[in-house]
This record gives C-alpha cells, structure tokens and sequence, in this order.
C-alpha cells in the first residue's frame, strides 16, 4: 500500500521537498526550459530578426531537410566514428595504462599518477590547440616520427581527409585517457587479492586472470565509462573546432560543428536546433538505452 504525503515539517515528506526543490528548479531553468525551447523552435523559422508564430511555422520541414543534407549524414558518421574510435582508445589504453601503473610500487605510483592526470587539468580548447601545433609538419611530432622513419607523407594529419578524423581521435586519447585511468584503478583497488592469488596457484597467467577475473569485475565499471565517454565524444566540439575546424573538406565535421555553423555562421538558428535535437536522440539511442537495459538487468540479478 502506497504511504501518502506527510506534509508535517519534522516527521514527514515536507523538509526533504523544500531542501530538494532548489536543486529541482535549477536543474528546470538551465536544462528542461532551454531543452523545450529548442525542441520549439527546430519546427520554426526562426533566425536574429523578428519571429511571429503564426507565420514562421513549418512543420518538420528541418528535419525532412536535414536527411536529404549530405553534409548533415556525413556529419552524423563522423561523429559516430569518432566516438566508436575514441571510446575504443579510451577502453584499451586507459586498462593497460591503469593495470601497469596498479603493478607499480607504491612510492613509485604516488608520483605516476599524478603526471598522468596532468592533461586532465587542461581546457579541451587548448588541447586543441596544442595538438595543432604538433601536427605542424615542422613541429616535435613528425620530428619524432622520423626518427623511426615516418613522412608527413606517409601520415599527413590534420593536412589530409584520410587521417584528420583519426588525428582529432589522438588528441582526445591525450586528453581522456587518464580519466579512465582513475576510474578503472579505483576498481582494482576493490578487487580481492585473493582472486589473483588462486588463479596463480591453478596456473593461469596475467591475460588468463585478466579476462577471467578483471574484466567480469569491471564490468559496471566500463558501463559508467562507456556511459560518461558516449555522451561526451557525440557532443564533441572544442577539440575539433581548434583543431581542424570540421576540414579538410568537412572530413571531420560533427553535428556539434555543423550545428554551430548553421547557427551561428548561416544565422539558420532553426536547422541548428533542428540537428542538435537529431544529436541527442542518437546520444539516447546509441548510449541511454544500453544504460537503461544494463542497470535493469542488474536489478534482476
């Protein structure tokens, strides 16, 4: 049977309501009113001039226009492929990293640790930034690069369409990387000993426990990462803005960039509201609804 409200302040339901309700609009005022307005104007006209309702509505005639828009379809594979890339890079990287740096002594992981969060600190902005300088075919990467024998012709960067989505792709390693690091060390931690210590004495060796006992302990882990990095490769913008800008010829264009463009350098605020409203619904599908089955099927176990 279902207990009714309580509005008694001391013993009942009223104080956590007053304490939550500021947090409550808050999160109504910067997330579900701007939501609702854009969603609003995605079937409008609606540019920097005036805006009359009645005249300037049209249906869902940005969102017909936006699947026969290549431009709008490749950004959409771009940042697809950027994020399966990205979050792929951030899994494999960001295990490997966190389990040598886990075998590392103590004194010795106390001062790795915190080098290795350093790009954590920085603005995407400027990774961006930086990461354009050292894809200058004069800068320290491709000096680097030839020592082991590596052109600028053999892997142009952010200079050709075939490697600039990938180079984008390195820079956001550069920059993530340690978040997973912190993450899936913290998990370690939590694993028994013990687990490792019986697989040594039945013979398995480091990738046999890893697979048999890391990763199925890691797995809710890898949820929350998979989670937190979909959601922020799909909306990916600062790196690839200071980087290549969506070039060479829009092989690195997102829909965060597209959006931007049509907004704010076409003035198309409407066909701008249109493609972020098409971003969030692959954002829920792609990663909200593997979330929703995952923590449901959790519940069942």
């Amino acid at each position: 049977m279902r207990k009714s409200f309580c509005w008694s302040l001391e013993q009942g339901d009223l104080l956590p309501v007053i304490l939550m309700a500021p947090a409550v609009l808050l999160v109504f005022c910067v997330l579900v009113v701007p939501l609702g307005f854009g969603l609003f104007l995605s079937f409008f006209d609606f540019g920097f001039g005036g805006f009359v309702p009645s005249r300037d509505f049209v249906g869902l005639k940005h969102y017909i226009a936006f699947f026969h828009d290549s431009t709008a379809l490749r950004a959409v594979a771009n940042t697809l492929a950027f994020s399966g890339l990205a979050i792929l890079g951030d899994f494999i990287l960001g295990t490997a990293a966190a389990v040598l740096i886990f075998q590392l002594s103590r004194r010795v992981a106390a001062i790795v640790r915190p080098l290795v969060t350093v790009p954590l600190l920085i603005s995407p902005i400027v990774v961006g930034l930086i990461w354009r300088y050292m894809y200058d075919p004069r800068g320290l990467l491709y000096w680097l690069l030839g020592r082991v024998g590596i052109t600028i012709d053999m892997f142009p960067g952010v200079t050709a369409a075939s490697t600039a989505l990938l180079s984008t792709v390195i820079a956001h390693w550069w920059q993530v990387v340690p978040f997973v690091v912190i993450v899936i060390t913290a998990g370690l931690v939590s694993i028994p000993v013990e687990l490792y210590e019986a697989a040594y004495v039945d013979g398995a060796g480091a990738f046999k426990s890893f697979w048999r006992i890391t990763f199925p302990l890691l797995r809710d882990v890898y949820v929350v990462i998979l989670l937190i990095s979909g959601v922020d490769t799909i909306k990916v913008f600062d790196i690839v803005f200071a980087l290549t800008g969506g070039g060479p010829n829009d092989s690195t264009v997102t829909m965060s960039i597209y959006a931007y463009s049509q907004g704010f350098s076409n003035s198309n605020l409407s066909y701008a509201m249109t493609i972020s409203v098409v971003a969030m619904l692959v954002t829920f599908m792609v990663f909200g609804l593997p979330f929703i089955r995952h923590n449901r099927t959790r519940a069942t176990r």
